[in-house]
């Protein structure tokens, strides 16, 4: 086996390894298209390869795999520059695909420490054990996941009708500063351990107009209590499907919970967005904090987990 640097000459095979990874994972995950993406992969990778982090793995002409990165990024999870291999970035072949990813890793990392790149994350199919185990012999962890349900499938829940659940506009969102601010400082705490800072007024009002996301929100009288975000993006080359949306926050009210009310909000969210013709919904989860994995994971079945590495900077000294 021999390693190469990421070229044009690599990319129809490259493209070809990644939709087998896909369909491995589609036969998996009942609410994963059944669809030849090979034209959104062959474009995604064409712009990933010119960035030039990463390799090839070739065996007597074959291509048995790659990994690629985007980078370099500074202050990723930490004050070290970073890159992250998103899903369709990286894939394995051949007998011992293990063993493909780990010296792949082992070659593009050997050159990106070169430019004082120590921190990795890369994106991988969740029920793919033979590249996860790989990573994690490598020193990774994983971080974080992303997730998918039918809009049309049932929660099997009991409706907690003693609040109400409506939707409200992105510019008229203002009012779940307070909630918002709420995860922020939930995430701060242990074992999270996110070193992000509460939103202004002026901030948030500023971000909800930018990504003019739909809010649905759970009120016990006139009072706001939690709220579930949506977007048309995600994380993932999946998410971008026009039938798709993605749920990008959700927080509750500590005093109310264990009571069904945001489970209650999410079935208002699905029915919502049945009536509309939306077929699938996304969310990405912080596998680090337990309290969105033991939620969303009852509800939504995981796809991808992504795995980080933090290389001691003590090695460029």
């Amino acid at each position: 086996m021999i390693f190469e640097k990421l070229s044009e000459k690599y990319l129809e095979d490259a493209v070809r390894l990644a939709q087998a990874q896909y369909n491995m994972e589609q036969k998996c995950i009942e609410a994963l298209y059944k669809k030849d993406y090979k034209e959104v992969l062959t474009g995604s990778l064409n712009e990933i390869f010119k960035n030039k982090l990463g390799a090839v793995a070739v065996e007597k002409g074959k291509v048995l795999g790659y990994l690629s990165f985007w980078g370099e990024f500074s202050g990723h999870f930490g004050n070290v520059k970073g890159a992250f291999s998103p899903l369709f970035a990286n894939a394995f072949g051949g007998e011992d695909r293990g063993k493909t990813a780990s010296l792949l890793f082992q070659h593009a990392s050997q050159e990106m420490i070169k430019k004082e790149i120590l921190s990795y994350a890369v994106c991988v199919y969740s029920h793919d054990t033979e590249v996860m185990t790989s990573f994690i012999m490598n020193g990774f962890g994983i971080r974080c996941s992303d997730a998918i349900r039918n809009v049309d499938k049932l929660l099997n829940i009991k409706i907690n009708t003693e609040y109400s659940y409506e939707e409200i506009q992105y510019n008229d969102a203002g009012g779940l500063l307070s909630l918002k601010n709420g995860l922020v400082r939930h995430l701060r705490k242990s074992p999270t351990y996110f070193p992000n800072q509460e939103f202004s007024e002026e901030n948030f009002i500023a971000m909800c107009q930018r990504r003019q996301s739909r809010f649905f929100i759970a009120k016990n009288d006139s009072e706001i209590i939690g709220y579930i975000e949506i977007m048309n993006d995600g994380e993932t080359f999946i998410t971008e499907e026009q039938d798709m949306l993605n749920i990008c926050g959700a927080y509750l009210k500590e005093n109310y919970r264990g009571k069904n009310i945001l489970q209650s909000l999410l079935s208002f969210v699905l029915e919502t967005l049945k009536n509309e013709g939306v077929k699938r919904v996304g969310v990405d989860c912080e596998t680090i904090n337990p309290n969105a994995l033991r939620f969303w994971g009852k509800y939504f079945d995981s796809y991808t987990y992504s795995f980080v590495r933090r290389i001691d900077e003590r090695i460029i000294t």
